[in-house]
């Protein structure tokens, strides 16, 4: 499942975002395939704040539907923090932009969601994707440095490491 090597999504981060990576786990090469570990992507404004994260892998049609949502969130959030005629944005209103979105994805369907009513601790029986929803509602535009680590060991039950790639 390599949903960055479907030219759809490949054009469309490379159009709108600016892409890195960060090795946080371990894996193998075996034969020149990577064997193991684990993967979470991160949607971040200039300054290190997550916008929008996905948990785990996902296909190319997933991928492509969450970054069209991290940027459609992002110029919403623009659009009705910005304080016309100046260029500027009301900080406080963009965040509770974002954090908004992320709770409405949280609770998604549910008839019985309010807003404000997030559990108090990660809920550990929701999907992956919806604990990081939960997460970024509950820190919205946290940096990736304090937001990776919980994505990664509370999230996913990974280990964090920076041991080297091994190649078989």
């Amino acid at each position: 499942m390599n949903a960055l090597a479907d030219s759809r999504v490949a054009g469309y981060l490379n159009d709108n975002f600016l892409c890195t990576y960060v090795k946080v786990g371990t894996f193998q090469i075996v034969n020149g395939q990577k064997v193991g570990g684990n993967v979470a992507s991160y949607f971040c404004l200039g300054d290190g704040s997550v916008m929008h994260a996905i948990a785990g892998q996902v296909n190319a049609d997933k991928l492509l539907a969450e970054s069209r949502w991290a940027y459609e969130t992002r110029r919403t959030a623009i659009t009705f923090a910005g304080k016309l005629g100046t260029g500027t944005v009301d900080m406080k209103k963009y965040t509770e932009r974002i954090r908004r979105a992320h709770e409405e994805r949280y609770f998604g369907d549910n008839a019985t969601w309010r807003l404000g009513s997030l559990p108090s601790t990660l809920p550990g029986w929701v999907s992956q994707q919806k604990q990081v929803h939960w997460l970024l509602a509950r820190q919205p535009l946290a940096k990736l440095d304090t937001i990776y680590g919980r994505v990664w060991t509370e999230i996913l039950n990974e280990k964090l490491s920076g041991a080297p790639v091994e190649s078989k």
